[in-house]
């Protein structure tokens, strides 16, 4: 077969798509060619323009893998674009590989070089130049000189044919991203605020206190509540209570910065993240919360008296960890509704106020007392604050009833103090969901005497054992343990027993909701003479009117 015809025949099958021939050029010639190489050996101009597009091509794909590592460097490419860069990176990066492989020129193509520059010569594929120099093509190097630029071909179509399945993988991985992404808001965001749920709050506060520590910095937490929301709820309808909420966390979300984190605690409480903050800071950015919330209030026509409690502390200033930072807030948040609502409290430790009570010679009761108070308030979380709240209203009335220095102080630790032998009650009674039967009824009426045995040390405070003890007994007479009346009842027992009873009256229940305001003070005129001492219930109503 002459040489014109072996052309002619490699020509036809490579038309035909005969693999047989490619598999013998590509055994007899090691297939590294690349554009380079025709760049060298004189290449035709659609070749030249064909490197120039496609090294311009691989300066822009370059330029985006150098981006996309940036992005990813930096933490800016979202969750739901993750997959489709993943998927780009590695197309990119096999792109670059490829390109890279074929630079250098193969032995084979090299030792056949006569015969490429006689075929590229030529202005035509199989022009009149290549047929008259057929001849002095050698014989071993006709298939080389016929199949290297196929071999360009099938190589750049090689690249694309990656690049268009990597970008058709990245797609499909990208919404598989985005249904990830969905998945994620529902595990994490509260799907009526949009804010971060409780859940992912515990998560994220353990790492703003890492990084607080490893930059040896301070993280404040804020607790909100909405004042009333319940009765607003059951006023206007859950709709209207659900919007509520929204618009709040939408102002909550407005008055923070990127780097600050806002949850929804739950219910109408809200809980807020502040990195590298004080006390001034705080109060500061709470005062802007305020007056956003008033503003948004006022411009939606909501009722006035639906303002916003909020209580915080500071990591580690005041609280020592993760638990101490969430208890302490949310003590501040409940000392701060117990203010009357609609002010802002830092946390104050109840207990260094007890101390405070003490001598220097009692630390080692204090720290008994202590303990059993922390035990009342696990087993009943309503006794802790109706304790400290009552003992703000007998520190109220001693005052104005003129009670000297050292029986005031015994009067307000009794107050804080009258609840602590319900530590002997069993956690079932205490937390009942329904009215006591007369058995509970009979263990719940001890407390007063279980709180007068664990107290006994304090013997040399004898007002303070008999305030607790008689605090239960009614003005008629017809109270507990001891049945006593009038007078006979000391005044510290009568102040407290009136203290005592309103909060009481207050006080939502689980087998019971607590009284409006108006309701507990008409409750005490009316039992005034019977049940209160007429005297310190005049007290207190002035007080509380005032």
């Amino acid at each position: 077969m002459s040489k014109k015809e072996t052309l002619f025949s490699n020509l036809l099958d490579l038309l035909l798509g005969n693999t047989k021939t490619k598999k013998k050029f590509l055994d007899t010639n090691t297939a590294s060619a690349d554009l380079y190489y025709y760049d060298d050996i004189n290449l035709q101009p659609w070749s030249h323009k064909l490197k120039a597009a496609v090294n311009r091509l691989f300066v822009v794909i370059i330029s985006i893998y150098f981006i996309i590592i940036i992005l990813q460097a930096s933490g800016r490419i979202g969750v739901e674009y993750r997959g489709f860069f993943a998927v780009l990176e590695v197309g990119i990066s096999i792109f670059i590989s490829y390109r890279f492989a074929y630079l250098g020129m193969s032995i084979s193509v090299v030792v056949n070089g006569i015969a490429a520059i006689y075929f590229f010569k030529s202005s035509a594929l199989l022009s009149e130049s290549l047929f008259a120099n057929i001849n002095k093509i050698p014989d071993y190097a006709v298939n080389g000189a016929l199949y290297a630029p196929p071999l360009l071909i099938n190589l750049a179509f090689m690249r694309i044919s990656l690049i268009i399945v990597s970008i058709i993988v990245a797609y499909i991985s990208s919404q598989k991203s985005k249904q990830i992404y969905k998945l994620e808001r529902i595990a994490f965001i509260d799907s009526l605020t949009g804010l971060y749920n409780h859940r992912y709050f515990h998560t994220l506060i353990e790492e703003k206190i890492e990084h607080a520590d490893n930059r040896n910095s301070s993280l404040g937490m804020i607790m909100i509540d909405i004042d009333n929301f319940k009765n607003y709820n059951n006023t206007y309808g859950r709709n209207e209570g659900d919007e509520l909420l929204a618009k709040t966390a939408h102002v909550l979300f407005n008055e923070t910065k990127k780097s600050d984190v806002v949850s929804r605690y739950g219910g109408d409480e809200f809980a807020i993240l502040i990195s590298e903050t004080d006390t001034n800071d705080i109060l500061w950015f709470i005062e802007r919360i305020k007056n956003s919330y008033r503003e948004m209030v006022e411009m939606k026509n909501i009722p006035e008296e639906m303002t916003l409690s909020i209580g915080y502390s500071i990591y580690p200033n005041f609280a020592k960890n993760k638990e101490d930072l969430i208890m302490q807030s949310n003590r501040a948040l409940y000392q701060a509704k117990n203010k009357g609502k609609n002010n802002v409290q830092l946390y104050k430790d109840i207990f260094e106020e007890i101390k405070a009570f003490f001598d220097s010679d009692e630390n080692q009761l204090f720290g008994g007392v202590r303990v059993l108070l922390s035990t009342v308030s696990a087993k009943d979380r309503y006794t802790f604050g109706h304790s400290q709240r009552v003992m703000e209203y007998c520190k109220k009335i001693g005052k104005v009833l003129k009670l000297d220095k050292n029986r005031l102080r015994e009067l307000k630790i009794a107050a804080l103090l009258h609840d602590i032998g319900k530590v002997e009650i069993p956690e079932e009674i205490l937390n009942k969901t329904t009215s006591l039967n007369n058995s509970e009824l009979l263990i719940m009426r001890n407390h007063p005497n279980y709180s007068v045995d664990i107290l006994e040390p304090l013997s040399d405070m004898e007002s303070l054992i008999d305030t607790i003890k008689y605090h239960h007994e009614r003005y008629d007479g017809k109270g507990y343990p001891s049945g006593i009346k009038g007078n006979d009842i000391p005044l510290e027992a009568r102040i407290l027993c009136v203290a005592d009873a309103y909060d009481a009256m207050l006080s939502n229940r689980p087998y019971r909701k607590g009284m409006e305001k108006r309701q507990a003070l008409e409750e005490l005129k009316a039992k005034s003479g019977t049940q209160f001492d007429p005297l310190v219930v005049n007290t207190f109503i002035n007080i509380l009117n005032e």
